[in-house]
């Protein structure tokens, strides 16, 4: 299992926001496509940052106590860019899942970016896709499934 492909385990098309789209829209574009975590894309489709469900709660957290103790305050609309990611841990599509799992672990993370180089060697990178917990899960739900039922048919 470990060997498979991240290529063939991703999600894909990727969900993307604009860098200088509001956070709150950030929050509801996951919240319509159930999703945790968005990849951030500059005007020319590269990826430049992750924006998640975590980085929007913390940024409406720290808006809503700064307000209510400073009521003289104006309020600023945060966008994608004030909350997001810039260093972007990410694979690409030809890692294994073994290597994708020790990159996640290793950092902490409960998702990561499929990408690809615009051109070979450049350092411009194109989302082609994004693995999560979820769909290290499901695979694994579905590898026992499989087991149990060649088991359940030699009995």
């Amino acid at each position: 299992m470990h060997r498979i492909l991240v290529s063939e385990i991703m999600s894909a098309p990727v969900i993307t926001i604009d860098p200088d789209a509001l956070a709150v829209d950030a929050a509801q574009l996951m919240e319509a496509n159930n999703v945790r975590r968005i990849i951030v894309i500059d005007q020319e489709g590269y990826m430049c940052g992750i924006v998640t469900d975590a980085d929007v709660l913390e940024a409406e957290t720290a808006g809503s106590v700064a307000s209510r103790y400073d009521p003289g305050l104006d309020e600023e609309w945060l966008t994608v860019r004030d909350v997001m990611t810039a260093d972007v841990i990410a694979v690409g599509p030809e890692a294994s899942l073994g290597q994708m799992v020790e990159k996640m672990m290793e950092t902490k993370i409960g998702g990561i970016p499929v990408v690809q180089p615009a051109e070979p060697g450049s350092e411009l990178l194109l989302p082609v896709g994004i693995v999560t917990e979820t769909d290290i899960f499901r695979l694994i739900s579905e590898a026992w499934r499989a087991d149990e039922a060649s088991n359940t048919s030699d009995q």
